[in-house]
This record gives C-alpha cells, structure tokens and sequence, in this order.
C-alpha cells in the first residue's frame, strides 16, 4: 500500500473572497455607526488574517429595513470561504445577541431569507434597538480574543443566541439555563471552596454572589428553591428522565421570560465587569 501523503492544504493558495450577508434583527445602527468598516477581526492561522474588513450598514427596503454585513474571508476557494464566513459570522451574530438583548439571524438559503424578509414586511408593529458604534466596537474587537481565551463565554453567547431564535419552549428553556450554568461553571469563584463543595446550583450561587449587588439580582437567581426547581426541569427534559407532559410546557413556558433576563443579565454583567478588563 501506498504511504499515506501528509494534507497538501498547507501548500495551496488563499484568496480574498467578499462576503455579503443580510442580517435580520431588531436592530437599527446609530448614525455614526452606518457604512463604517472595522478592520480589527483577525483569526491567526500560519499569521494568515481569515476575517477582517468588516462593515455594517443598513438596507432600506419598502416597509422594512435590514442590516447588511460585508466582509473578507482568506480561504482556499468560494465554497471554502462560505463555510468558514458563516462559522466567523455566526459567532458575531452570537455577540451581538449577548450585547443588545436581539434575537439576530442569517440565510445562507436565498429562498429562506426572502421569506425572513416577507415575513418582516408583515409585521403590524415593530421595535427596534439601537446599536451603538460602542457596542459594534466591543463586538468585532473582542471577537478573536474571546475565541482564544474566553471560549466558553462565546460558547453561552451562542446557547443565549439559540434560544432566542429558536421556536420550541422547551429547547430555548434549556438553551437560557445553558448559558447560566455554562458561565457559572466556568467562571464562579471557587477559590474558597471546600473539597466538599460541588454542584450546578452551587456555582450559580457563587457566580450570583460575584457578579451582582443584592439589588440588582436577577429574580430568576434570587431564590435557590426557584433554580433547583429549573435545575431538575432542564435535567428531565435534555435527559429524557420523564415524559414530556403538558405540566412541563406550561412550567417551561411560565419561566422562560425570566430564565431569559437572567441568562441575559449574567452575559452582559460578566461582559461589563469581567471580560472588559482582561481583552
């Protein structure tokens, strides 16, 4: 048998490609924010800069106003660049999800962003937030840091980001209380911990107690009885423990509007106090 032959990828040729991608998100920029390229997003490979040149601008349509992103992607042909633009895009996605507090989706499919757009055009009412250059800033800027170094707060961006587009209680119930355990795990301070001292809940109390004043808790964590109660709820669910009843969507449906805010609160409290300090 032949030797096996070690990946030619690292001799091939890279080339620039040019990403364009419609954004749908309750979402209008601030006026010194529009058409304003950042050229700060950089994922390091043999020092080759994958993503970067990035601009965001606003798409007036009749009766609907999208966000547009541009973009280049270094990868070795344009189906290449698809795969590795959306991985890069979605993670932005995910961050400005954890920053405004937005459900933000893309289409790769030309057929599923017209009806995105269709049905937006429907709505009879609609609120959008305003993105500010700052926060378009923190995004793009701490995007690479947080791939090397704060990867599992990327990673709860991407459960919060999850369960506010998604369509099924259940699944965005354990998405929200994903993002709180997934911080809490990582992040609560357990340096004066017993070797007794363990346990989902017990981090989300420690990480409650870092990153809040009492008045300012989330209503979610204030109290413990309530989080084991969606402690056990999340387990029987992503588990199978038990059939799935009507009690649970109705449990699961009453708390998500909390489990939401709290999920929110603690991605953005960790993003003031903790992560703006060491990117």
């Amino acid at each position: 048998m032949p030797e096996h032959e070690p990946s030619q990828d690292r001799h091939r040729k890279t080339n620039e490609h040019l990403m364009t991608v419609t954004l749908f998100a309750p979402l209008r920029l601030a006026p010194d924010l529009n058409r304003r390229t950042e050229r700060v997003i950089k994922a390091h490979s043999n020092d080759r800069d994958h993503f970067t040149e990035i601009t965001i601008s606003e798409s007036r349509n009749p009766g609907n106003t999208n966000l547009v992103v541009t973009y280049l992607v270094k990868a070795f042909s344009p189906r290449s660049a698809q795969r590795v633009g959306a991985v890069y895009l979605s993670q932005l996605c995910d961050l400005l999800s954890a920053v405004t507090q937005c459900p933000v989706r893309f289409f790769v499919n030309d057929d599923d962003a017209r009806e995105e757009r269709g049905r937006m055009f429907r709505q009879s009412m609609r609120v959008d937030r305003t993105l500010s250059h700052e926060e378009w800033s923190w995004v793009t800027g701490s995007l690479v840091s947080l791939q090397q170094r704060h990867p599992r707060y990327l990673a709860a961006a991407s459960w919060y980001r999850k369960g506010l587009i998604g369509n099924d209680c259940l699944d965005d119930f354990c998405c929200f209380w994903r993002v709180i355990e997934r911080i809490a795990e990582s992040y609560a301070d357990k340096s004066n911990w017993s070797k007794e001292d363990k346990g989902v809940r017990k981090s989300v109390a420690q990480l409650t107690s870092d990153l809040f004043h009492d008045n300012s808790i989330p209503e979610m964590l204030k109290d413990a009885d309530r989080v084991k109660r969606v402690v056990e709820l999340r387990n029987n669910i992503s588990h199978g423990n038990v059939p799935i009843t009507l009690d649970m969507i109705d449990l699961a449906s009453e708390e998500l509007e909390a489990l939401e805010e709290a999920a929110f609160a603690v991605l953005d409290q960790m993003r003031r106090t903790k992560l703006e300090k060491d990117l």
